[in-house]
């Protein structure tokens, strides 16, 4: 059977170009177009494409609330998001996409998309599990204005990481590495570590996946009661703190009860020392 695609995109010439990049898949079928946002979910629901490949980018429902609904469908389609536009990468994949393709692609980075979702496709099931699509909807909508979990995205699945077991973050180039309570992790079965890089700071009683979001991101979305930032590269859990420390060199760092110590800038430092009363 062929895999059957919806294109969405408010231009006429992308969808050609999308349509005509697609046409040496002998095993694909392009089942419709949409060029509006408020269109897509009823297509998807009439038409039922297995794949989507999505403008972010549109008058009215942008691709980013399209992505939204179809979320709560039941059997989700497949998501590629097509867009000049890089600054939505993050909220892409944190809405399960499965690629993002950057205006202008080329063949090779084509193809390498084309495989990823061949092999989703293939395997009979969805780019994360159902229930996996379910609890990721469920904290989309709630009512907290923090986050509560985070999902981290490899291909063909989602690690969902609830925030409680973060002990600390810091930036790694495009991602952040999470600090994770090793007994926290041991006790969610969360023992998936594909995804570790070296730190500067380690500790055996931690562990640490990498997320593809800015610390910044984070920030805006972390409870300040219970998170600070400390530094440019990283932000601290504040019950984690056993030490504040002053160091012959005139800079500050803080021991957490990790073992870990991370680097407190002068330009955070009274903030921290506030919210730790000291």
């Amino acid at each position: 059977m062929p895999i059957t695609v919806l294109l969405v995109d408010d231009e006429l010439l992308a969808r050609a170009n999308m349509r005509a990049a697609l046409e040496d898949c002998c095993d694909w079928r392009i089942v419709g177009e949409c060029e509006r946002g408020s269109d897509v979910l009823d297509s998807v629901q009439r038409l039922s494409p297995q794949v989507v490949f999505l403008d972010i980018k549109m008058p009215g429902l942008d691709g980013l609330q399209v992505s939204r609904q179809l979320m709560k469908l039941a059997q989700p389609p497949v998501l590629v998001f097509v867009t000049a536009f890089d600054q939505h990468a993050v909220e892409a994949f944190e809405l399960c996409a499965l690629d993002y393709l950057l205006k202008p692609f080329d063949d090779e980075r084509l193809v390498q998309t084309i495989q990823r979702i061949e092999k989703v496709v293939n395997s009979g099931e969805s780019p994360v599990g159902l229930q996996q699509w379910q609890q990721l909807n469920q904290a989309a909508d709630s009512e907290s204005q923090y986050l509560t979990q985070v999902a981290i995205r490899s291909v063909g699945k989602v690690q969902l990481v609830a925030i409680k077991d973060i002990v600390w973050m810091a930036s790694a180039g495009n991602y952040v590495e999470l600090h994770l309570d090793q007994n926290s992790v041991n006790n969610s079965n969360h023992t998936n570590n594909n995804n570790n890089s070296n730190s500067s700071s380690s500790s055996s009683s931690s562990s640490s996946v990498l997320h593809r979001v800015s610390l910044s991101y984070l920030e805006k979305h972390l409870d300040p009661a219970i998170f600070t930032r400390v530094h440019r590269t990283s932000i601290i859990r504040l019950s984690e703190v056993s030490e504040f420390l002053t160091l012959p060199d005139a800079s500050y760092a803080v021991v957490l009860k990790s073992g870990a110590k991370v680097t407190v800038s002068q330009r955070y430092k009274e903030t921290l020392l506030a919210s730790l009363k000291l």
